[in-house]
């Protein structure tokens, strides 16, 4: 069984920045207890309660007082980041998925009617990556998902559902079960993994693009042995 935590970077509403990108990271049931543990340890190792969440904009954003790194230099939050990517590289089975939304482009498109359908293009994206990734695996997978706006996640719900009934143009669901399940981050460590993940896929792709991040898990993106190609990031549209 795999468990495919997702997060989002960037807001799907046209306006602010230029893109949103939604994905996270795929994690074999047996190998979520030897992650938690890795990172409780890096957190320690930086003088971190493990009942502390970290975020990426933790990283990118040092604030005040109420940022659980504000105590280490710059230099020491690109080297706890790093350490925390490495983990999920050195995870073997752990694959990394993400959809890079031009916002911009996005919204030329006629089918692109407000934020809802640029979310969920973004969703439909991501479950198809997923789905190719657990039928080479022979496998089946849930999704966990960061919980948003009560309202939001009404509709977020029902759409997962629509997707596994129905499928898309391209794909059927077969391999996944149970629509999605919703989490407050705070208390979910797949959902802190996967926030890091997509942080830097967005910090790759943003306007003023910084790929050290990325670099130390663009190898775990989801592809095609035979080919090469690495399907799993996906730049839309």
């Amino acid at each position: 069984m795999r468990m495919f935590f997702i997060d989002e970077s960037g807001t799907p509403e046209m306006g602010g920045t230029s893109s949103m990108v939604l994905g996270g990271v795929i994690i074999k049931c047996e190998d979520w207890p030897i992650l938690s543990r890795k990172i409780a340890t890096l957190k320690a190792s930086f003088g971190i309660s493990d009942l502390v969440e970290v975020k990426w904009r933790h990283i990118r954003h040092p604030g005040g007082h109420t940022n659980p790194l504000h105590m280490l230099t710059d230099a020491e939050r690109v080297r706890f980041a790093k350490d925390f990517l490495e983990i999920v590289r050195g995870t073997g089975a752990a694959r990394v998925i993400g959809i890079v939304i031009d916002k911009v482009a996005a919204y030329t498109r006629t089918e692109m009617t407000g934020e809802d359908a640029v979310y969920q293009m973004a969703v439909t994206l991501a479950m198809e990556r997923y789905q190719y990734y657990l039928r080479a695996s022979s496998d089946h997978g849930i999704i966990v998902q960061d919980e948003r706006r009560p309202h939001q996640d009404r509709r977020l719900r029902a759409f997962y559902r629509s997707l596994l009934i129905g499928g898309t143009r391209w794909t059927r669901f077969p391999n996944i079960l149970e629509g999605v399940f919703l989490s407050p981050s705070d208390y979910s460590t797949g959902l802190q993994i996967a926030d890091f993940v997509v942080g830097s896929i967005y910090a790759a792709h943003s306007d003023n693009p910084d790929t050290k991040f990325f670099n130390v898990i663009r190898g775990k993106v989801t592809g095609d042995r035979r080919s090469g190609k690495r399907h799993g990031l996906k730049q839309w549209p």
